[in-house]
Parts: C-alpha cells; sequence; structure tokens
C-alpha cells in the first residue's frame, strides 16, 4: 500500500498557531480541492462496495484521513494510485476480503476493534451506522471536543434495529461501543438534530436483507447534506425511493461503482466567493459544478451574492467568477452592501460567513433558524455574534433569529482562540477586507477541512505571516 499523505502535505509548510493577515489585492484564481461531503461518502461506499472504487480527486485533510482510517481499521484498505502524467489524485478504495477476522484464535470474544475518529463528526456517524451492521465490537474514539458532538438519535435508530450500543459511562458520545448484526424494518429517526444521522442510516440500509422504511421526526435541518448522500448512493447504483415520511430502502444492494470524480468543494469556494463580493475581485473558482450535477448545500451562497450586487458567472470547464462593481477600490476603504434575509437550517456551514457579510452590510440583516449550530465543533451561533462584534457590528441573539446590523467599523481584529476552522475561515476573510493588518489563530486548524487555506489566499496577494504570541496575550473575541 502506498503511504497516504498527511493533509499539510498539500503546503509548503505546517500552518502557523498565529499568523498576521495583511490586506492585499484579493483577485486571482483559486483551484478548489475535492468535496470533503463527498469524499467521506465514497470511502464508505468504497467500504461496502463488492469491488474497489476508485475516487478521483479526493479531498485530503484531517477530517478526510479519519474515514480512510476507519475504513482500514473496519477491514478495507485505501491505496494512493500513480498516474502517469497527471496531477490528479487517485484513492482506490477496497473493500474487506474476508470480513473482519483478524487471526484470533485464543478463548473468549475478539476484542473489540478501534477507530479513531479524530475530530471528524462526519467519520463518527457515518462509520458508526456501518460499524453497527457488523457482529463483531467496534469501538470509537476520538479528540475529546467530539464527545459533545450529539449522537443519541442515532443510537436509538441502531438499537430499534438490533445493534448493541456501550455507552459511554461519563456521558458523552464517545467513547462508543457498537455492535450488530441488524435487521430491517422500520426505523425512525429525528431530523433536526443532525442530517448525518440520516445519511449514516441510508448507507447501511440497503445491504440489510429486506426492506426498510427510515422514518424522519420533526423537520429535518441541513437538507442538501441527504441530497449529497443521495447521489452519491445513486453513483453507486444504491436506490432509495422518498415518501411522504421519509425513505424506503429496498434491501439486497450492492455498492457496484467502479469509479466516482468527487466534485469541487463549494464549502471552500464560498470562502473566496464572499471576500470576492467585499473586496470586488475578481476572484474565480473551481472547478464546481453546478447543484444540478451534484448537490452541495454551500452552493446556496450563489444565490445570495447576486441580492449583494455580485456578479456570479460560469465559465467554461467549471469555473465561478465573482466579481462585484462599485466596490470600494484601494485598501483601506471597508466595503458596505445590502442587508438581507437568511434561514440558516438548510446550509448551516455558511453561517460564519453569512455573519461576516451581514456585519459588512448597511442596516440590519436576519439570520433565522440554525439551532443546531451549537452543537458544531464550537458554538458556532455565538462565535458568529462574537465575530461580528469584533468587526464593529451589532450583533444580538432574538431566540431563533440573529439580528447583525452593520456596517462595520473595526480597523482591524485581534482574534487568536478560534479553534474551529470555519469561524477561522470566516474572519481570516473579513480581515483580508479591513484596512490594517490583523492577527489571528489558531492556523493549524484549517487542516480538518482544507489544509491550503492560507496558501490560497496567499496567492490572492494577501499577506500571510507567521507571528509571536501577543505580549498582551491570547485575546479573545469580545462578548
Amino acid at each position: 500500500m502506498v503511504a497516504l499523505p498527511h493533509p499539510r502535505a498539500a503546503v509548503e509548510r505546517a500552518p502557523p498557531s498565529r499568523f498576521r493577515l495583511v490586506p492585499g489585492p484579493a483577485r486571482g484564481r483559486i483551484v478548489l480541492p475535492g468535496s470533503k461531503s463527498y469524499t467521506h461518502r465514497a470511502l464508505l461506499a468504497g467500504l461496502l462496495g463488492t469491488r474497489p472504487l476508485r475516487v478521483k480527486a479526493p479531498q485530503v485533510s484531517e477530517d478526510t484521513l479519519a474515514s480512510v482510517r476507519a475504513v482500514e481499521a473496519l477491514g478495507g484498505s485505501v491505496e494512493e494510485e500513480r498516474q502517469e502524467g497527471s496531477s490528479t489524485q487517485v484513492w482506490a478504495v477496497h473493500p474487506p476480503e474476508a470480513g473482519m477476522d483478524d487471526g484470533h484464535t485464543g478463548p473468549g470474544p475478539r476484542p473489540p476493534i478501534e477507530v479513531d475518529v479524530g475530530e471528524s463528526g462526519t467519520t463518527l456517524r457515518l462509520f458508526s451506522a456501518a460499524a453497527a451492521g457488523q457482529p463483531r465490537e467496534v469501538r470509537f474514539v476520538g479528540a475529546p471536543g467530539l464527545a459533545r458532538r450529539p449522537m443519541e438519535g442515532l443510537l436509538r435508530a441502531l438499537e430499534s434495529m438490533g445493534a448493541h450500543v456501550i455507552r459511554p459511562p461519563q456521558g458523552g458520545s464517545l467513547p462508543l461501543g457498537i455492535r450488530g448484526p441488524l435487521r430491517p424494518g422500520r426505523v425512525r429517526v429525528p431530523g433536526d438534530v443532525s442530517s448525518q444521522f440520516i445519511s449514516g442510516l441510508l448507507f447501511v440500509l440497503p445491504s440489510l436483507n429486506g426492506e426498510s422504511d427510515l422514518e424522519i421526526e420533526g423537520p429535518t435541518v441541513s437538507e442538501p447534506y441527504i441530497e449529497v448522500t443521495v447521489a452519491m448512493l445513486a453513483s453507486q447504483g444504491v436506490r432509495v425511493e422518498r415518501t411522504s415520511k421519509g425513505f424506503h430502502v429496498p434491501g439486497g444492494q450492492r455498492f457496484a461503482g467502479p469509479s466516482f470524480q468527487v466534485p469541487g468543494d463549494a464549502s471552500v469556494a464560498a470562502n473566496f466567493c464572499t471576500l470576492a463580493t467585499i473586496t470586488g475581485g475578481p476572484i474565480s473558482v473551481g472547478p464546481l459544478p453546478a447543484g444540478t450535477s451534484w448537490p452541495q448545500a454551500d452552493l446556496a451562497l450563489m444565490e445570495l451574492l447576486p441580492r449583494l450586487g455580485a456578479r456570479v458567472e460560469r465559465r467554461e470547464g467549471d469555473l465561478v467568477e465573482v466579481t462585484r462593481e462599485g466596490a470600494p477600490q484601494g485598501l483601506g476603504r471597508v466595503t458596505s452592501l445590502p442587508t438581507f434575509d437568511i434561514d440558516l437550517d438548510a446550509s448551516p456551514d455558511l453561517g460564519p460567513l453569512l455573519s461576516v457579510l451581514a456585519a459588512f452590510g448597511r442596516g440590519r440583516s436576519e439570520l433565522r433558524g440554525g439551532a443546531h449550530l451549537r452543537g458544531k465543533e464550537s458554538d458556532r451561533r455565538e462565535g458568529m455574534l462574537r465575530l461580528a462584534r469584533a468587526l464593529g457590528a451589532r450583533a444580538e441573539d432574538h431566540g431563533d433569529t440573529l439580528w447583525i446590523e452593520g456596517p462595520a467599523a473595526a480597523r482591524r481584529l485581534e482574534l487568536l482562540d478560534l479553534t474551529d476552522h470555519r469561524m477561522l475561515f470566516a474572519a481570516s476573510i473579513a480581515a483580508a477586507a479591513l484596512p490594517e493588518p490583523s492577527l489571528l489563530g489558531d492556523g493549524r486548524s484549517t487542516t480538518k477541512s482544507h489544509p491550503a487555506f492560507l496558501g490560497d489566499l496567499a496567492s490572492l496577494g494577501i499577506g500571510i505571516e507567521a507571528a509571536e504570541p501577543s505580549l498582551a496575550g491570547d485575546r479573545e473575541c469580545p462578548p
């Protein structure tokens, strides 16, 4: 097997924990990495398949490498293929050849398989559902922060299908033990906590020896991510049927697609399209297929940006260019955008970027819904308010709606406690549009989903310099 590269191999050196961001022209072109959402699902499809699955242009990040570890712990393997004359990376995902037998011959049951999911909530939820289809116990461990991510709705659904779940005695989600097998039938799962509960079940139900009905209780958040799952299943010849209550899933199906081309990551694109809207651009990102081809939740931003005065144009080769005429020219002139109202439930990962766009608005914008943002890597609802306030905007929490009123008045940011990758991305995009250099951290969080982020910013003319800790200490966003 060819050793898979560490995600930091995607940049020239490890990202600095603290860095100084110097505003610059913010113009150029960004080559997008593969979608994180599709890469996770392609790895799981390869594990559940009947033959190797060649995954083309996968995202290489801390999160997706957690799913690589899960594949290999559960008896599959992932090999990196070298293609002569091509720079496109290909992972060959091999399903287990002989179940999960590890040669254990001693007395008593075989020891549990251990899967380290790091900080990847997607890996935990998708692969715990897959592990519940196995007769041997699988023990999931991970970073301390991941233990705070909700799992109970999925665990109860798996138990109702016959799985044995061993919850951590101290509460939380980790360490977690799961043992199958599962039986087909009717299963209910809450829809208002995480779409990953639904996605995990949609991957495991088709392989059972009978048909199943998945009933979704309550409103469904992050619906586009379920569409990602359905599209991935269809690409592998697996059929699920929408019903009034959820999904009907025929049993006895197999994942049989020989290859899968991972589309460009819309979440990464959203960062730079937001920057172009604030500064004027032009910034091009690609390849980024239209949502009609491969759904992605964060493609929703492309519908909002024209309302804020941006021009979003599709060009040859799935390239998207964003510009905004009339944006202030020259450093030191902070932009001002129209206000907007938007629902966060369908595309929660856009929340931090939307708080930045709102902070640069001429008046009050309203960001509705998004209660499940509290259960992400950090409490992102609170983080969005803090970031908007750090930008000099007024920000208030009115229950199910965040009010953010601009225009931004800050000249720089000093935020050193941003360990959540999406909060760091949003703060960096905002800082790149401010008049003076900003001090930000933790840059190492970029490896979770986009290791090349700081390098990509630099390619647009934004200065990125490693910085020593401030003499004043680590200053947090104002409360």
